[in-house]
C-alpha cells in the first residue's frame, strides 16, 4: 500500500468520525447554502468535506483539490503535485435520511483528467466496508484483493441503472431493451458503492447515461472497477475523457467484462 492510499484512508477514518453520529439527524439535513457543483449542501456534505481537507492539509502535499462543495482550492503551497477529486459523501439523500448506504470517494490524479487517477478509495460511511486501488497495483476491499464476476451474459447478470433525471422519458427509452434482458435491476442511491459493487462481484454492471453524474462521484471508482479487471467506459465504447472539475458530467457503463459491455451497448437505443 503506497503512501498516497494511506492518505486516502486516513481522510475516510475522519469522515467516519464526524459524520457517524449525525447520519439521520435533524442536523444532517440542514441546508447550508449551494456547493459549486450546483447542488444543496446539507451539513453532513460540509463536515465531511472539513474532515477530508483537515487530513489532506496536514499530509505535506501541495495539492490542487477538486470538490463538489467548495470548488477548486490550493493546499500545501507551492505547484500542485496532484490533483485530490472528492466527493465528502456520494448517496447525500441516504444520508440525511439514515438510509445506510451512502460513501465517501477520494481519489489522486496526476492532471486534471479522468484518465489520469493514480490513486482511489471509496468507503462505505454506514458499513466500513471500503475500497481502494493504486495504478497497476489492483483493488482492493478492506486488504483484500478482489476481482469483478466475469460475468459476460446480460442475461445472467446482475445491473445497476440510475434513471434519476427530468428526461426520465427519454432515458427510460434508451434502456427498453437491456431491461428486458437483464436477469436482475437494482438501484441503491450512491453511484460510486454501486461501481465498486461490480469491482467485487456483487453486481456485474452499472450504467448511467443521463450525462448528468458529475465526475466528483466517479474518480476513485473509476480506477477500482478498472484494477479489479472490469470495463468503464462511454456508452459509445469511447475513453472517458473528462475534465477533472466540479461541473463536469459524465456517462458511461461500468461492466465486469468487455463482452457484457459490449452486449449492453449493443441494447442501449440512441
Amino acid at each position: 500500500m503506497g503512501d498516497l492510499v494511506k492518505i486516502l484512508l486516513e481522510c475516510v477514518k475522519a469522515v467516519r468520525d464526524e459524520v457517524l453520529s449525525i447520519l439521520g439527524s435533524a442536523e444532517a439535513v440542514e441546508e447550508l447554502g449551494v456547493g459549486a457543483g450546483g447542488d444543496r449542501m446539507a451539513r453532513v456534505d460540509v463536515v465531511a468535506e472539513e474532515a477530508i481537507l483537515e487530513v489532506l492539509s496536514n499530509s505535506g502535499i501541495p495539492l490542487r483539490v477538486v470538490s463538489e462543495e467548495k470548488g477548486v482550492l490550493d493546499l500545501g503551497g507551492g505547484e500542485p503535485m496532484y490533483y485530490a477529486v472528492l466527493d465528502p459523501v456520494d448517496g447525500s439523500t441516504n444520508a440525511v435520511r439514515g438510509i445506510p448506504f451512502s460513501a465517501t470517494s477520494i481519489a489522486f490524479s496526476r492532471s486534471p483528467s479522468l484518465s489520469e487517477v493514480v490513486a482511489g478509495v471509496v468507503a462505505d460511511i454506514g458499513r466500513g466496508e471500503t475500497y481502494w486501488a493504486e495504478v497497476g497495483e489492483g483493488a482492493w476491499k478492506d486488504g483484500s484483493r478482489i476481482t469483478t464476476s466475469r460475468r459476460a451474459v446480460l442475461e445472467d447478470a446482475t445491473i445497476g441503472l440510475d434513471f434519476k433525471s427530468l428526461g426520465f422519458r427519454r432515458i427510460l427509452e434508451s434502456l427498453t431493451d437491456v431491461l428486458k434482458r437483464a436477469g436482475h435491476v437494482r438501484h441503491f442511491g450512491a453511484n460510486a458503492l454501486e461501481i465498486c459493487y461490480v469491482a467485487d462481484g456483487r453486481m456485474d454492471a452499472f450504467i448511467d447515461v443521463r450525462g448528468k453524474l458529475r465526475v466528483t462521484d466517479v474518480a476513485a471508482a473509476y480506477l477500482i472497477v478498472r484494477e479489479a479487471g472490469g470495463v468503464m467506459l462511454a456508452p459509445d465504447g469511447s475513453e472517458l475523457k473528462v475534465e477533472l472539475s466540479p461541473t463536469s458530467r459524465v456517462s458511461f457503463i461500468a461492466a465486469s467484462t468487455m463482452e457484457l459491455f459490449e452486449e449492453i451497448k449493443s441494447s442501449l437505443k440512441a
